[in-house]
C-alpha cells in the first residue's frame, strides 16, 4: 500500500486541489516538498509516475512494483530534502525524483535478477553511439560513477537526452534545466560528453579493461 498520497482518485484531487498553480514554479515545488506538505508530494508523484512506469517496463519489473518504487523514491528524496543532500539549484525537483526512482527499480531488478556484470561486453567509448553505451545495462554501474563524477549541469544534460530519452526541444520547454534554448543546451552537451569519453577511457586503462 502507497505511504503517500498515490492511493487518491487523480481526478478528485486535480478538481479540489490548484496544485499545478501552487506549485507552477521548481522553486515552490521544491519548497513544498521541504515542507512534507502532501498536495506537493502527490504533485511531484503525478508528474514522474509516467517515467516510473516506463522504467519497471524496461528493467523487466513487475507493474504492481510501481507503487512500491514510487513510495520509495519519495521517501528517499523527502530525506534528502531533509538532510540538505539535495538543495534547490533551479531546475525541476522532479528531474531528481526520476534520478532516484531510476536507482530504486535498478536495485529492484537486481534483487529480482542475480545479474552478474558482464565487463567485457560494453563497448568501446569511442563508439559514436553514445546512446547505446549509456543504456547497455551490463554498464549501468559504471556509467552511474563516471555521471557522478562528471557532476552538474553535465551529469543532467547526459541523462535527460540519453538515458531519459528526452528531446532537446522537451527539456527546454519543461525547464528540467537551467538552458532556456536548444542551441546552448546542445553545446554544452556536446563539451559534456567529450568529458565524459575522457573519464570513460581513463577509467578503462586504470582497471584494465
Amino acid at each position: 500500500m502507497p505511504l503517500y498520497p498515490m492511493s487518491l482518485n487523480w481526478s478528485d484531487w486535480f478538481s479540489r486541489d490548484p496544485a499545478s498553480t501552487r506549485f507552477a514554479t521548481h522553486e515552490a515545488l521544491y519548497e513544498g516538498l521541504k515542507d512534507e506538505d502532501n498536495e506537493a508530494i502527490l504533485y511531484a508523484q503525478l508528474k514522474v509516475l509516467p517515467m516510473v512506469k516506463k522504467l519497471t517496463v524496461e528493467y523487466g519489473l513487475p507493474t504492481e512494483q510501481v507503487d512500491d518504487i514510487l513510495d520509495q523514491s519519495t521517501l528517499i528524496l523527502l530525506r534528502k530534502i531533509s538532510d540538505g543532500s539535495y538543495q534547490f539549484q533551479n531546475y525541476a525537483p522532479t528531474t531528481y525524483f526520476i534520478e532516484i526512482a531510476r536507482r530504486v527499480a535498478l536495485m529492484a531488478t537486481r534483487s529480482l535478477k542475480k545479474r552478474t556484470q558482464a565487463l567485457d561486453k560494453v563497448p568501446e567509448t569511442s563508439d559514436p553511439d553514445y546512446s547505446a553505451f549509456l543504456q547497455h545495462e551490463e554498464a549501468a554501474e559504471i556509467v552511474k560513477l563516471l555521471l557522478d563524477k562528471l557532476g552538474p549541469p553535465c551529469d543532467q544534460l547526459i541523462r535527460l537526452y540519453h538515458i531519459d530519452g528526452l528531446s532537446d526541444e522537451e527539456v527546454v520547454q519543461e525547464q528540467l534545466t537551467r538552458y532556456s534554448n536548444t542551441d546552448s543546451l546542445k553545446a554544452t552537451r556536446s563539451n559534456c560528453m567529450k568529458k565524459l569519453t575522457q573519464l570513460a577511457q581513463e577509467w578503462k586503462t586504470l582497471t584494465n579493461i
